[in-house]
C-alpha cells in the first residue's frame, strides 16, 4: 500500500481595504493550506479556511482533526483515507473546515492522476466558466451606487450587497435599483443580524424593488422558517447551513427558498454536491460562495459550482478582488461577470511562495 505524506501550513491574507458586514469589518483571513503527496511525486492541496471571524478557535479544532487523522493512520493510502474522512467524526467547525481541505487534496489528486479538471472529474459536462455576482460591502449610498454601477458596467448582471435590516438601507437598495435597472439581479444578505419583526420590515420595505432574495436575515433555521411563512420576498439560508444534517433539517422546515452553500461549512466538495442533490429533490436551488479563502479554497469552490446541474445561478466566487493576494499564483479574477476555470488537471493551481505570509 502506497503511502501519503500529509503537512499544513498556516497563512495570512489581508483585505485591500476593510469589508464591512452586519457582524462587523473583515481586515483579514486566516487558514491552513493543506498538502497531500504521493509517493510518485503528485501534490494535492486544500484549503482550511473556516467562518470569517472565527479563526482562532477553528484553526486550532481543525490541527486537533488532522492529527487524528494521523493517529489513525488514514494517509496509509488513498483508500485508507477516504474512508477515514467519513469515519472520523467532524462535529467542530474547525473539523469540518479540515475534512473539506483533506476532501479537496485528495480530489486534487484523483483527478491529477486521470488527466481531467477537477471540475470534469466530478461531472462528466461541467462548465468551463462560473457567472458571478458582484459583492458590495457596507457602504454609503453614492458609493454603493457607483460600486454597483461599475459592476455591470464589467458585465455583472447580478449585484450583492451586505446590507443592515434598518430602514434606511431599503433607502440604499432602493437608490441602487433605480441606478441599474430592472433586468440586474439584486441579492441582500444581512448576515444573520436581525429579529424576524426587524427582518419583516424590512423585506416588506425592499419588496417593491424585484429582490432576487434575502440571504440569512435571521440566526437560526427555525427563524428562518417562520420569517420565509411571512416574507413578501424570497429568502436564502446561508451560514446555518453546517453539515448534511442541517441542510436535511432546513428541507424539512422548509425554511429557504435558496441554499447559499460554502465548502468548509459543509465538509468538502462531495458533500456539498450531494446537499445540492438533496435540495434539488425539494424544488430548491444552490447557489455555493467564498468565504474570503485563499486561490486554493476558491479554486475548489469554482470547480465544485462548475459541476452543479441544472439551471445557472450567479455564484458568490468573485471574492479575489477585495483581498491583495490569495497566496497563488492564479489571480482568479472575473470577466464579463464570469470566472473561467484554471486549465490543468486537478485544482489546476500553484502555491506561491512570497505571495500571503506563510
Amino acid at each position: 500500500m502506497r503511502s501519503l505524506q500529509c503537512c499544513w501550513w498556516p497563512y495570512r491574507l489581508e483585505f485591500r481595504v476593510p469589508f464591512a458586514t452586519a457582524r462587523g469589518e473583515l481586515c483579514e483571513r486566516s487558514g491552513l493550506i493543506v498538502e497531500l503527496r504521493t509517493p510518485d511525486g503528485l501534490i494535492g492541496l486544500g484549503d482550511v479556511a473556516p467562518w470569517p471571524g472565527s479563526e482562532v478557535r477553528a484553526l486550532r479544532e481543525a490541527e486537533v482533526w488532522l492529527t487524528s487523522l494521523r493517529q489513525a493512520d488514514a494517509f496509509s493510502g488513498e483508500q485508507s483515507l477516504c474512508q477515514a474522512l467519513d469515519r472520523v467524526p467532524t462535529l467542530a467547525d474547525g473539523a469540518r473546515a479540515a475534512r473539506a481541505a483533506v476532501e479537496t487534496a485528495l480530489l486534487d489528486l484523483k483527478a491529477q492522476r486521470e488527466g481531467v479538471m477537477l471540475a470534469r472529474w466530478l461531472h462528466p459536462t461541467a462548465r468551463l466558466t462560473v457567472a458571478v455576482n458582484a459583492l458590495i460591502g457596507l457602504l454609503d449610498v453614492e458609493t454603493t451606487v457607483t460600486a454597483a454601477c461599475q459592476a455591470v458596467a464589467a458585465g455583472y448582471s447580478t449585484l450583492k450587497l451586505k446590507v443592515r435590516l434598518e430602514p434606511s438601507e431599503a433607502e440604499r437598495v432602493a437608490a441602487v435599483r433605480a441606478a441599474v435597472g430592472s433586468t440586474v439581479r439584486l441579492r441582500l444578505d444581512a448576515n444573520g443580524a436581525a429579529t424576524v419583526e426587524q427582518a419583516l420590515a424590512f423585506a416588506r420595505a425592499v419588496a417593491p424593488l424585484d429582490v432576487e432574495y434575502l440571504e440569512q436575515p435571521v440566526g437560526t433555521l427555525e427563524e428562518l422558517a417562520e420569517f420565509r411563512r411571512r416574507s413578501p420576498v424570497p429568502v436564502a439560508a446561508d451560514e446555518v447551513l453546517l453539515g448534511l444534517e442541517t441542510v436535511e433539517r432546513a428541507l424539512a422546515l422548509a425554511a429557504a427558498d435558496v441554499h447559499v452553500l460554502k465548502l468548509p461549512l459543509l465538509g468538502g466538495p462531495r458533500r456539498l454536491l450531494a446537499a445540492v442533490e438533496q435540495a434539488a429533490r425539494c424544488g430548491i436551488e444552490a447557489v455555493v460562495t467564498s468565504v474570503f479563502e485563499s486561490g486554493i479554497g476558491l479554486a475548489a469552490a469554482l470547480h465544485t459550482a462548475a459541476a452543479l446541474p441544472g439551471t445557472e445561478r450567479a455564484h458568490g466566487l468573485a471574492t479575489a478582488v477585495l483581498l491583495r493576494s490569495l497566496g497563488t499564483v492564479e489571480r482568479f479574477e472575473p470577466v464579463g461577470g464570469r470566472l473561467r476555470l484554471p486549465p490543468g488537471s486537478g485544482l489546476g493551481v500553484r502555491w506561491g511562495e512570497g505571495q500571503a505570509d506563510r
